[in-house]
């Protein structure tokens, strides 16, 4: 469990009622102790993505176009989870009831109609963040969030045959270009062109939504202090059989994941 959430489940006593949670008033402590626990989740939230982008970038050298899907809308998740906990906003959970919070005093929770950590975090980004760049188009007419549930949730529950060796249509223009020159394009790309399209947004939303949530870390002076173990772990999975990924390992250097 992430260290905001743990916190603010030990404020709130056993059996306490919706209506109660939404009354507790954030102290000036405890907004403190809250958002210094945020930092941190912000920080292990955001290397999660990455592990998890760069688990998706095997799973499409190997063929598995299913686990490729589903660890690319991981890795979007956990980036946006990870821009709330920089944000000082809370999403915890009291039994099946999903709140929000911000780590500043006076504050007091907030319902959110979802049940389950995906849809509530992820509609409180929506929420809390309407004029994002990663929320400011839609994808195949659909909200840009609810298009990657969409795909995660047919690669997890809707197939019971999975499409291995076949890759979804989404994948097609990886497929063609090849990882290397797919990565570099849209790391090249100083738009939105492709992060929206719905050719190219199963890789390149997760992909710029680490850049952006990395440069709101880079801006505010955040360390990411990875020990050499998590540096090389990453750099040795941002290959392919040729080598290292180039664009994709400077990006990381840029980012300062990697020294």
């Amino acid at each position: 469990m992430p260290k905001g959430d743990a916190y603010v489940s030990r404020l709130l006593p056993v059996g306490i009622s919706k209506a109660d949670i939404r009354l507790r008033v954030i102290t000036p402590v405890e907004a403190v102790t809250l958002e210094r626990a945020l930092l941190e989740d912000a920080v292990d939230l955001y290397y999660s993505a990455w592990v998890s982008f760069m688990d998706a970038l095997r799973g499409i050298q190997s063929e598995c176009g299913t686990w490729a899907t589903v660890k690319l809308y991981y890795s979007a998740f956990y980036t946006l989870r990870s821009a709330l906990a920089l944000g000082k906003i809370c999403a915890f959970h009291v039994g099946h009831s999903s709140f929000s919070v911000k780590a500043i005093a006076g504050q007091t929770p907030s319902s959110c109609t979802d049940r389950g950590t995906h849809k509530s975090v992820l509609n409180t980004f929506n929420r809390e963040y309407p004029g994002h760049a990663l929320v400011s188009q839609q994808i195949d007419l659909q909200n840009a969030l609810d298009w990657l549930v969409d795909k995660r949730e047919a690669a997890n529950y809707q197939q019971a045959r999975f499409s291995e060796p076949e890759f979804s249509p989404e994948f097609d223009f990886v497929n063609r270009q090849g990882l290397r020159k797919t990565l570099g394009t849209y790391l090249s790309d100083t738009s939105l062109l492709y992060v929206f399209d719905p050719d190219h947004a199963i890789v390149a939303y997760p992909l710029r939504a680490l850049q952006m949530i990395g440069d709101q870390m880079l801006a505010a002076a955040i360390p990411m202090a990875l020990s050499p173990e998590e540096e090389s772990f990453l750099k040795s999975k941002a290959s392919d059989k040729v080598g290292n990924l180039t664009a994709l390992v400077s990006e990381m250097k840029r980012l300062r994941l990697l020294s």
